[in-house]
């Protein structure tokens, strides 16, 4: 069982029935979601090389945390450099995370983020673009939920949208992600590791691209489970690029589609993880992580993310 004081990868098991400001907050989360995914809201993409990779991404929103279906609401705020590629920028992401279990094995949620790119191209004045981005929604599902809290196997699904209100430099257009993932978390009294995989698919006009993500974090537990540390390696590799023509075909392209540097197939991209998390009580934490990329092709130089989360 777990401690009576739970770290960030030991959370509280949801109750069936969530408190009823916890459904109104989710409820007006989906319904910021439906609005934002309006066509007149659908401009743009983040430029490759803007943001982090969607293993980056899955990893901050776990907050440190087991990956395990949850009530809970996060706000977390991802942080990025780039000082190369097609446009050197700074990128600021604020998500608020809203996420409802309505039984142990299954729980469902969005990412609603306020997003804000500092872009210093090399031949322009720089520029500073600031408004909604692509909204996520995702579906998890932890078999053995109630049985298996030491060993928690989660599938997961999500989805990104076009749902930016502005455009880039370079823009990439309207552009969706579906991402199925596999995340495995080992506990032990003071020691965890976590394991996962992700397969990452993006369409936008200049074609379709396949991902494959995998990583692992090691870590131990402090201070009767209120303090977690760890560090880990994400890698992103390039599978297959689909290239659109002129004309509006698509074909198998062993280079870059347009719009993008380095992600010709085979490219891959390593990244180190630092996290730490402190559990402030049996529901709220604090999360910060650092991400530094140590391979030529990378999506940014370093990243960091902080979010502060409730389970409920």
């Amino acid at each position: 069982m777990c401690p009576e004081r739970r770290s960030a990868l030991c959370p509280r098991r949801p109750a069936l029935n969530a408190p009823r400001r916890v459904l109104a907050a989710l409820s007006t989360l989906l319904v910021a979601a439906a609005l934002a995914l309006l066509p007149a809201r659908a401009r743009a993409h983040h430029v490759a090389g803007h943001g982090s990779s969607e293993g980056v991404r899955s990893i901050n929103s776990l907050g440190s945390r087991g990956a395990s279906a949850s009530t809970r609401l996060m706000l977390l705020d991802e942080f990025t450099h780039t000082g190369s590629g097609l446009v050197p920028a700074q990128r600021n992401e604020l998500t608020l995370l809203g996420e409802y279990a309505p039984i142990p094995a299954l729980s469902f949620g969005a990412q609603l983020p306020f997003t804000v790119i500092a872009e210093h191209p090399t031949d322009a004045e720089d520029q500073t673009h600031v408004g909604y981005g692509d909204t996520r929604a995702f579906v998890r599902m932890t078999p053995y939920a109630d049985k298996l809290i030491h060993r928690t196997l989660t599938f997961g699904v999500a989805a990104s949208f076009p749902t930016r209100s502005f455009r880039t430099t370079v823009d990439a257009g309207r552009t969706w992600t579906l991402t199925p993932s596999l995340i495995f978390t080992r506990t032990y009294a003071k020691l965890y590791w976590q394991a996962l995989g992700l397969a990452t698919m993006e369409w936008r006009p200049a074609g379709v691209a396949l991902d494959l993500s995998a990583g692992a974090q090691v870590g131990g537990r402090l201070l009767e489970g209120k303090i977690a540390v760890g560090g880990g390696v994400l890698v992103d590799v390039r599978t297959v690029n689909a290239c659109r023509s002129v004309a509006g075909e698509l074909a198998y392209c062993a280079g870059n589609r347009a719009g993008e540097q380095e992600r010709e197939v085979g490219a891959t991209r390593a990244t180190a993880l630092a996290t730490f998390a402190w559990n402030i009580d049996t529901r709220w934490s604090l999360n910060l992580s650092l991400q530094a990329p140590f391979t030529p092709r990378r999506d940014f130089d370093f990243g960091t993310s902080v979010g502060v989360g409730v389970v409920f």
